[in-house]
């Protein structure tokens, strides 16, 4: 697939599946997909210059939220996305390099002049799925999972960085805390067994794509502090940029609408399902 046919496939095809049926205990209470539009990874440890992993490139992010661990198990158990939703993965999905994370969401107050003007505007709300933001994905020496401690340790250290390079640039920061559960395989079910694990993943909320210049400085900031600590793994982390789409949000009682689909400058033209689907 082209990268084009990926998102359309994934949003307009997998997205519309996904909002597919009126029972709320068979899909998640809100489904957020997020649109890669650049990114930046660690080196390969041992080799050589700019020699990247084997597993390096994203186009996105897939951002599932639920209500409790009986929604997780009631609804990946459910006929519906064993019939409907699990066929079509292997239609778009690279199982084997999926990265995947069980966390529960911590809003990070940050003291940003565009996280000041935000709250002025009376758009401190930030989960409204439309936004532009960077994905830090944070990983441990160890591959450590629970992000508890990490985070407490991190965070500050983020903070520092962002508040000096980033006063126009960022907005709102929530981090993703990584939480351990026997309660669910995530591995068994999205792939990725053999890729690095990752304790905590910081959603960065951007003020626009020209602001990835300023978070890439905080970044390499901050990564020269973390790493004098000993806290992080440079080789496994990695940063994504990218743009939000909501899918829906059962909360609000938003369902799944084209509208809201993604488009980017690089990718122009016609999709590829627009003679082949009927989804609205």
């Amino acid at each position: 697939m082209t990268r084009k046919e990926y998102f359309d496939h994934r949003f307009r095809i997998h997205g519309s599946l996904s909002d597919g049926t009126e029972n709320k205990d068979d899909k998640p209470h809100k489904y957020i997909q997020t649109q890669v539009f650049d990114s930046a990874f660690g080196s390969r440890p041992d080799g050589p210059l700019n020699a990247n992993q084997h597993w390096v490139g994203r186009d996105d992010t897939t951002e599932l939220f639920f209500r409790d661990w009986d929604h997780v198990i009631s609804c990946f158990s459910s006929e519906f996305v064993k019939t409907t939703i699990g066929p079509d993965g292997p239609l778009f999905a690279d199982f084997e390099t999926s990265v995947v994370l069980m966390a529960y969401e911590k809003p990070i107050p940050v003291q940003t002049t565009a996280a000041e003007e935000r709250a002025k505007a009376g758009n401190a709300d930030l989960d409204v799925g439309n936004a532009t933001v960077a994905m830090y994905f944070i990983s441990t020496p160890d591959d450590v999972r629970d992000g508890s401690k990490l985070e407490q340790a991190v965070t500050p250290l983020l903070l520092k960085s962002l508040e000096t390079y980033c006063q126009a640039d960022i907005g709102g920061v929530v981090c993703n805390v990584g939480a351990v559960s026997d309660k669910f395989d995530l591995n068994a079910y999205f792939g990725g067994a053999d890729m690095p694990q990752y304790a905590l993943v910081y959603k960065l909320f951007l003020t626009g794509a020209e602001s990835v210049t300023t978070l890439r400085r905080a970044q390499r900031e901050f990564e020269g502090a973390v790493t004098q600590h000993g806290l992080i793994d440079l080789h496994k982390s990695f940063i994504l940029f990218s743009r939000e789409a909501l899918i829906m949000d059962m909360g609000k009682g938003i369902r799944f609408s084209l509208d809201r689909q993604v488009s980017f400058k690089d990718l122009p033209g016609p999709s590829h399902l627009d003679s082949e689907s009927n989804v609205s």
